[in-house]
């Protein structure tokens, strides 16, 4: 995803004076048979956060080892602490509505993993009213020269407060720090 000069500029104004929803998943896997299994979301109203959202899922597949070693969600832990998948969706659906630029690092990720949970689950979510803003895209055109793009080494490079820690809540804090950071 490039962004364009005229988009950097409809990102600064929404940023300033727009609704703003960041957001992050994490998943059991990176494959088209993978879910997710947290999703988390902060609200930004003229550069001001409002309101934040997140929910464990409880998976229908397999936790991929690989993934519970990245962000350390056991099947045990969401089988107890999370939503089912339908109504974690429906609730993110509703806290991200119609009316926000969505945020998030490698957006394309993160919307594939969206719109497969879509499909599996028989659940409508129409992004296409929505403006999405990629991060990892935004980093590589406001800042060429840091060759990393990582959010844990966007989070240092830019010197912006956050932890990448692999919990959905904190990296969308983290990626809504490096948004407004780059923005600006």
């Amino acid at each position: 995803m490039r962004i364009c000069e005229m988009d950097l500029k409809k990102i600064r104004q929404c940023a300033a004076s727009g609704r703003v929803v960041v957001f992050d998943t994490e998943t059991t896997g990176c494959s088209r048979c993978d879910e997710i299994c947290q999703i988390a979301a902060v609200e930004y109203v003229g550069g001001v956060r409002t309101r934040t959202f997140s929910a464990y899922i409880c998976p229908t597949c397999e936790m991929n080892p690989w993934a519970e070693g990245v962000h350390g969600l056991s099947m045990d832990f969401l089988a107890e602490n999370g939503l089912a998948p339908e109504d974690a969706m429906r609730q993110f659906f509703d806290f991200v509505g119609s009316d926000a630029l969505l945020v998030a690092h490698n957006s394309k990720f993160d919307m594939r993993m969206l719109n497969q949970e879509c499909e599996k689950f028989d659940l409508c979510f129409a992004p296409e009213g929505l403006d999405i803003c990629d991060t990892l895209a935004l980093a590589r055109q406001q800042r060429p020269e840091l060759g990393c793009y990582k959010l844990e080494y966007l989070i240092e490079a830019i010197g912006i407060d956050g932890v990448n820690n692999h919990n959905a809540i904190d990296d969308a804090l983290a990626c809504a720090g490096v948004f407004f950071a780059l923005v600006q």
